[in-house]
């Protein structure tokens, strides 16, 4: 049982406080006890022990029961028997402690196996009555404490007397129904025992009080008429003779009569029991005299302390006294109770049994009532218990009956509920299982929307952004790992060249099969990402030099087998540049940054390889940048130029035509080669307006070089690929030589073989167009390009410019002359000219001028030269 001093220490004054009162009101009731019959008393002290054995714990109520019997043998001298209490709380207590609701029936049970035989025991040691009658007074005794039992439990159970007393450990659980009327009814029934014991003792004690003080005053008036007679003086002694008669007078006195005659000084002067004449009657010696009426008392012997003798009625007597005036004599008539003894027991043990008759006639009543009122609420309860989890689990509910309206009805409500919660759980099941499916499509989207933040959704790589919070998460890192990291950026050459080509769907199969190359390809912690088109990046640390070397060239080797696409095989590099933290920089951006500037120039320095950054790189890339963002600038602020350059007839030697050739010449940089700049442009598509303008402004000086009576020659411009595709070529060519009024036949195009790589016809119809307005068209470089013999018969082509790659060195290079040789004889048989490109010394044009080379074009006759020295050129050949 829990302990009620292992409280709070807040609560533990209150609960001492109580423990206190409770031991105050236990001593009070063994101080005062409610007398029934002679020698038989109802205590209510076992009430206030077991209340706190109830309330106080097993410890402390037996302290209450110690100290009060203690006291209550030693002031008002209790014999031993009345230590029953203190075994009743033993072990009532004892079993109360594992059943700590079932107080009454402990106790019923302590006094039918224990209590009465032990007391029954007890006064068969000494007890002069029948064991009728001393079952009786055990039964009487057990009676109370039954009745103390009942009013202790009723007293928990029903008032606020537990949280007063500050003991809350355990809390009280409500009570049944059946519980209630089981108290309410025998409650009833032992009211009304005790009423009757009561009322019976004082209708009995008065009965025979009144039939002894009869009995007793008619013998005293017998006497006091002899006496009078007698005329006796006040003497302490009487006479022989008057003894005699007195003695003679008494002996026919009923038997059960004891009578004394003394003086006033309580002398015996003559006694039906004649050993007592002499001495001095003292009716209080050894007795307690209760008084009844003016001239009756109750004579009861006092209780040794300590004894085994239980104070009954039967060891007491009736005390009738009157004076004889006359002489001042008393007379003493006792009467013992005993004589009345069967009578009175035997009406005790009628009421005992109709006591027990009636408490098992109401203990069946009340089981009966209780059966047909608390049958349906208690089935009624079983079957609500848990009702929501029964009925969310879909159990068979069986609903009690009852004949009583309101319990029907409560019954009838909780199956309209039932009914009702069951829709209810249907429609949350479904709502779930609804719920549950939003979720799982939330997670899919959610997993999606991951999925398109983080992943390239083409190859499944990790995307851009992936990639930055990988590398934070690198450079974070880097602290406490302390190795190095890499970032590679690697780039498909001619990529944009399929995209053009076959097509954007071969490019996405062609960049998802790189993907998984650069997978494979990655070494170690390195990770691979795609960052958009044909870009894709390496991160991550690396022990040596000599490891990311070997990564570097496994992603370069990852393409050395061509790729399969819907039967054709592809054969392709990458480019792949390396920057390294911290060497080459302290910040993410610089990293990748500088990454990307070396797959640049390795772009430059050619297909399939990997550079490392160096410091010189951001200078070059700085000033392309810089040519970048000034080329618009540029032709806007008129910083083109054209210079000129001759093209000498192979057989007379005379000038034939001329090359415009642009020039940029920068604010800040200087002259600028087209050879760094018109990459730029293509890339750019700025080409587009460069081309314009340099057509335009060729045409406009040969018209004005004609105006002013020089020579007439045709003025020979390149034309980019990108104006067959993207510009207007021929409306851009009309209208310049509208506004400028040259003659077509003036004006030459050079092309690139490049042009004849996408849509043929379209190319074949504009150079069509161009050559019915009279146009020459020339195509420059010949043999570094793509082009077939095949296309190159179908082209309306003027003219071929032989690469200055063929000429270099042709004059000691026996292969290089024969190629050049079988061209020019090819292109002859074709009916076109050809123009030897980039003759520089007088051996290369002799033996260009020995192989029928129709023009030459050099350093050997001139360099590109302003329009003014032309000018010069022309009018001395005009």
């Amino acid at each position: 049982m829990s302990k009620p001093f292992d409280q709070p220490r807040n609560k533990q004054v209150t609960v001492v406080f109580a423990f206190a009162i409770c031991m105050l009101l236990a001593l009070a009731a063994e101080s005062n006890h409610f007398h029934f019959l002679y020698g038989i008393t109802f205590s209510f002290t076992s009430l206030f022990v077991l209340l706190g054995l109830r309330l106080f714990g097993y410890w402390p109520g037996l302290l209450i029961a110690a100290v009060v019997l203690a006291l209550g043998t030693f002031l008002h001298e209790e014999p031993v028997s009345h230590y029953i209490l203190f075994l009743e709380a033993a072990i009532v207590g004892l079993f109360l402690r594992k059943n700590k609701n079932r107080l009454f029936g402990l106790d019923v049970a302590f006094w039918l196996l224990i209590g009465i035989p032990s007391l029954f025991c007890l006064y068969m040691t000494e007890s002069m009555l029948a064991s009728k009658d001393l079952l009786l007074v055990a039964a009487i005794l057990a009676m109370n404490g039954m009745i103390n039992a009942l009013f202790t439990e009723i007293v928990y159970q029903y008032t606020p007397l537990p949280k007063w007393s500050g003991y809350s450990i355990n809390m009280r659980r409500p009570n049944s129904f059946s519980k209630v009327l089981f108290h309410f009814s025998i409650g009833i029934v032992f009211i009304s025992f005790l009423l009757n014991i009561f009322m019976n003792s004082l209708s009995s004690f008065k009965e025979v009080s009144l039939y002894a003080q009869r009995i007793s005053s008619t013998e005293v008036e017998r006497i006091a008429k002899a006496w009078d007679n007698w005329q006796l003086p006040s003497t302490r002694m009487l006479e022989p003779e008057q003894v005699s008669f007195f003695q003679y007078m008494l002996e026919g006195t009923p038997a059960d009569l004891h009578i004394s005659v003394t003086n006033a000084e309580h002398f015996i002067a003559a006694s039906n029991h004649s050993d007592e004449i002499g001495q001095t009657l003292d009716l209080a010696k050894d007795r307690k005299l209760t008084s009844i009426s003016p001239k009756s008392y109750v004579a009861m012997p006092n209780v040794k302390m300590n004894s085994l003798h239980s104070q009954t009625w039967h060891d007491g007597y009736f005390v009738y006294s009157d004076t004889i005036s006359t002489n001042q004599w008393y007379i003493y008539v006792q009467i013992p109770l005993s004589n009345y003894q069967n009578y009175l027991f035997s009406k005790y043990f009628t009421h005992f049994v109709y006591l027990i008759g009636l408490a098992v006639f109401t203990a069946i009543v009340a089981y009966l009532i209780n059966r047909w009122l608390s049958r349906g609420l208690t089935k009624l309860a079983a079957a609500t218990t848990d009702l929501p989890l029964k009925l969310k689990q879909m159990n068979t509910i069986e609903w009690p009956s009852s004949s009583i309206v309101e319990v029907h009805s409560l019954i009838t409500n909780f199956k309209q509920m039932s009914t009702n919660l069951i829709h209810m759980f249907q429609e949350s099941q479904r709502n779930n299982e609804r719920l549950e499916a939003q979720a799982f499509m939330l997670q899919q989207s959610e997993e999606r929307l991951h999925q398109l933040a983080y992943y390239d959704m083409l190859t499944g790589l990790p995307n851009r952004l992936q990639f930055s919070l990988h590398a934070k998460d690198l450079f974070a890192n880097y602290t406490n790992i302390n190795k190095p990291i890499a970032v590679m950026y690697a780039d498909i050459n001619r990529f944009k060249q399929i995209n053009d080509t076959l097509g954007h769907a071969v490019g996405d199969i062609l960049l998802q099969k790189a993907a998984e190359r650069f997978g494979a390809s990655a070494i170690g912690d390195c990770a691979v990402f795609r960052l958009g088109g044909d870009e894709f990046v390496f991160a991550g640390y690396y022990e040596n030099e000599a490891d990311l070397v070997s990564n570097a060239q496994a992603v370069v080797d990852s393409f050395n087998e061509p790729f399969v696409i819907d039967g054709a095989m592809l054969f392709l590099t990458v480019s792949v540049g390396i920057s390294v933290y911290p060497r080459d920089g302290g910040d993410m951006d610089t990293i990748i940054r500088n990454a990307d500037i070396a797959m640049y120039n390795a772009k430059e320095q050619g297909d399939g390889c990997y550079r490392f950054f160096m410091p010189t790189l951001v200078n070059a890339m700085t000033e392309k940048m810089q040519l970048e963002n000034g080329l618009y600038h540029a032709l806007k602020e008129n910083q083109f130029s054209l210079h000129y350059q001759p093209k000498i007839n192979a057989a007379t030697g005379e000038l034939c035509g001329i090359e415009a050739l642009i020039r940029w010449r920068h604010p800040e940089l200087g002259m600028i080669p087209p050879d760094k700049f018109i990459p730029l442009a293509e890339q750019s598509g700025f080409i587009l307006d460069i081309d314009s303008w340099v057509f335009r402004e060729a045409c406009r000086q040969n018209k004005a070089w004609q105006d002013a009576g020089l020579q007439r020659i045709c003025v020979s411009v390149n034309i980019s690929a990108r104006h067959f595709y993207q510009g207007h070529l021929s409306d851009m060519i009309a209208r310049a030589l509208k506004d400028t009024g040259l003659e077509a036949q003036y004006v030459s195009l050079e092309i690139t073989e490049g042009v004849f790589m996408r849509n043929l016809d379209q190319v074949i119809e504009t150079i069509l167009f161009l050559r019915g307005l009279g146009i020459q068209i020339s195509i420059d470089d010949f043999g570094t390009g793509y082009s077939s013999l095949n296309q190159l018969q179908r082209l309306p082509i003027s003219d071929v410019k032989l690469d200055r790659s063929f000429i270099q060195g042709i004059v000691d290079d026996e292969k290089k002359s024969s190629i050049v040789k079988a061209i020019i004889e090819l292109v002859h048989s074709m009916n076109m000219k050809v123009v030897a490109e980039g003759v520089e010394t007088a051996a290369e044009s002799q033996f260009c001028t020995d192989l029928n080379c129709d023009e030459l074009q050099g350093y050997l006759f001139s360099k590109p030269v302003p329009p003014q020295e032309l000018a010069l050129m022309l009018k001395k050949t005009g």
